[in-house]
């Protein structure tokens, strides 16, 4: 059983129903012993709490833990026309039907591939976004952060807010991933065009298959994948900038018993060897998944993930 507790975004208070907000899903355990805390899974770029199969949820709740996802805010004016084609209706109905061509013309601007680079959230605004839901919950609570939330969770605990443990899962590393961008150019330049173009215009018929090959090394089925696209959004190229590393927006380094990485031996986004130098930062080895991509919370990879992040959450029980 999950309860769907909807909120706008953080510091809004608009009707809009452009504003695309954030939203939390809760779901009880089915089993297992009672826990002394809960988990909140935290998505990466252009994804939301819809990415977490119910194949890892299920683990976690089998295991006794209540665990809640979240959806990270968007753009005020929702997705572009690339990403949104419904886009283009709600502009003709705020010129024709509320006669509001100020708004219309406002809205259509925003919606220009590109845009996200001026008006997308912050690192900061997901940071407190995340801050909000741990407040939320109302009792401890880890977090579990795949990919850019992995950057917005390091970047609330640089802030001083620790949760009871922290996984990060194919994470943004704690310098950036100025490093990784550089060897996808270099060695993957079909794949660094790819993620250009999809930053800009969202998935399309010239980068659908570059991306689909990288994200799932290992495959994915045509039903599998043609459920995920329609639901990838826009990102924000703010946060994506920012997760470069510049400025700073980890913690200091130094072992830190309560951080467990975790990675995939394929993921071509966040390369083993950043998956190694997040780890060694935060003081430990990582896990590296064999035969996992980036997106480890579906399909083959799934047992194996879950089964090292409850191994490390035992050890936090005390």
């Amino acid at each position: 059983m999950s309860e769907t507790v909807t909120r706008m975004a953080p510091g809004e208070a608009m009707a809009e129903d452009a504003l695309q907000g954030w939203a939390m899903t809760r779901i009880e355990p089915t089993g297992g012993p009672e826990r002394p805390f809960d988990l909140l899974f935290v998505h990466g770029m252009a994804s939301g709490g819809w990415i977490w199969s119910r194949d890892w949820l299920d683990r976690f709740a089998a295991a006794g833990y209540r665990s809640w996802t979240i959806s990270l805010p968007g753009r005020k004016s929702g997705g572009s026309i690339a990403t949104n084609p419904q886009v283009i209706d709600r502009v003709l109905s705020l010129a024709f039907e509320k006669g509001d061509s100020h708004a219309a013309l406002e809205l259509l601007a925003q919606s220009f591939p590109g845009m996200p680079a001026l008006d997308g959230p912050t690192l900061d605004d997901f940071s407190d976004a995340i801050a909000t839901c741990l407040d939320q919950i109302g009792r401890p609570a880890a977090v579990v952060a795949h990919s850019l939330g992995g950057a917005a969770t390091q970047n609330l605990m640089r802030r001083g807010r620790r949760p009871e443990a922290t996984v990060l899962l194919a994470s943004v590393p704690p310098y950036g991933l100025w490093r990784a961008s550089m060897e996808m150019a270099w060695l993957n330049p079909e794949l660094y065009m790819a993620l250009m173009d999809f930053s800009m215009a969202g998935l399309n018929a010239g980068n659908i298959n570059v991306m689909r090959h990288n994200l799932f090394p290992r495959g994915i089925s045509d039903r599998e994948f043609e459920e995920l696209v329609p639901q990838m959004t826009d990102e924000s190229l703010r946060a994506m900038t920012q997760a470069l590393g510049f400025p700073p927006f980890a913690p200091l380094p130094g072992p830190q018993a309560d951080v467990l990485v975790l990675g995939g031996a394929l993921d071509r986004m966040v390369p083993p060897m950043d998956v190694y130098g997040t780890a060694l930062y935060y003081g430990g080895l990582p896990k590296i998944i064999p035969g996992a991509g980036h997106v480890l919370m579906m399909g083959d990879p799934v047992p194996e993930a879950t089964a090292e992040i409850l191994a490390f959450l035992d050890t936090r029980q005390c």
